[in-house]
């Protein structure tokens, strides 16, 4: 019975590892945003009703939620099938696709956390899919060559126009 405990949580591990690793190649493992940095992020997006907003690795749908309570039509896009559940049961509408192949064209606000080894490459595909004057608010970390239009440097929080 022991042994079986032990190969229980051997496994755990290694499922958890897994993730973990996959979390780092695809943007990044999911750290939850403080309340303070998402009503940050929040406030500097200058959200209204009636605006696309997407959040990239959406987590726990902390953002969409508050995105949501402003009337935006807030969609989030998450890997971790059990986060995705949590979110959608929290009352978030997040979809469990990987972002990279996710069709943000019509988006007015995106929110990202992610990694800095990712921040070009999203850039990238933002420029290309993005209508111009999309705002991008970053949580953490810069886009290489997109000029800050506005910040919040206790918190970390960058805004980026497209």
């Amino acid at each position: 019975m022991v042994e079986i405990f032990f190969l229980l949580i051997q496994l755990g591990f290694v499922i958890y590892l897994a993730y973990f690793c996959f979390a780092f190649l695809s943007g990044a493992p999911f750290v939850p945003t403080k309340t303070p940095a998402a009503l940050t992020m929040i406030r500097l997006a200058n959200i209204k009703a009636g605006m696309s907003v997407y959040d990239l690795g959406s987590g726990n749908g902390k953002l969409l939620r508050l995105a949501g309570r402003q009337g935006a039509r807030a969609v989030g896009y998450e890997i971790n099938p059990f986060l995705v559940l949590w979110s959608n049961l929290r009352g978030a509408r997040t979809r469990w696709k990987n972002f990279w192949k996710a069709d943000v064209s019509d988006a007015d606000v995106i929110f990202v956390y992610l990694l800095p080894n990712h921040m070009e490459k999203l850039e990238k595909k933002l420029k290309s899919e993005c209508r111009r004057g999309t705002l991008v608010v970053s949580n953490s970390f810069i886009f290489p060559h997109w000029k800050i239009l506005r910040q919040d440097p206790l918190r970390h929080i960058y805004v980026f126009r497209v």
